[in-house]
């Protein structure tokens, strides 16, 4: 079984396209055995700060957004949030996501964000989802 981190901008995009009739049954969908995603409450926050924008909030119902919480926490191996991470990246927000890969060994960081994208030779590697999803024998 290959480990991910799953950064929030990917959860909350992931989130905002399955139908609304579909949100429920989210964790049956992910194919048991080949992926599993290590999160932490962190990076579960910013998902929700994101499902509240205004495009998101358009979208996404509060009842929707507690219930991505509640999946996400049943369906992932939840860590501790990574306490004072090293500096890694430009932006030293994005620091505790490398420093919760790293500590949990996993295989990708999926995200759309360009600081982890584009930061060369990050280990473990940050990834799009269509990379990690070929990667790893999703699609």
């Amino acid at each position: 079984m290959t480990r991910v981190v799953i950064d929030a901008n990917v959860l909350a995009s992931g989130w905002r396209v399955i139908p609304t009739a579909r949100r429920a049954s989210y964790s049956r969908r992910l194919p048991p055995g080949r992926i599993e995603a290590a999160l932490c409450d962190r990076i579960l926050v910013e998902l929700d700060r994101a499902l509240q924008r205004p495009y998101f909030a358009a979208r996404v119902t509060a009842s929707e957004r507690q219930r991505a919480d509640a999946v996400l926490r049943a369906a992932a191996d939840m860590q501790l949030d990574p306490v004072a991470p090293p500096a890694v990246v430009r932006v030293p927000r994005d620091d505790y996501v490398v420093a919760l890969a790293r500590s949990v060994g996993v295989g990708a960081i999926v995200t759309g964000d360009r600081d982890l994208l584009d930061h060369a030779g990050l280990q473990p590697p940050a990834i799009t989802p269509r990379p990690a999803c070929e990667r790893f024998g999703l699609i």
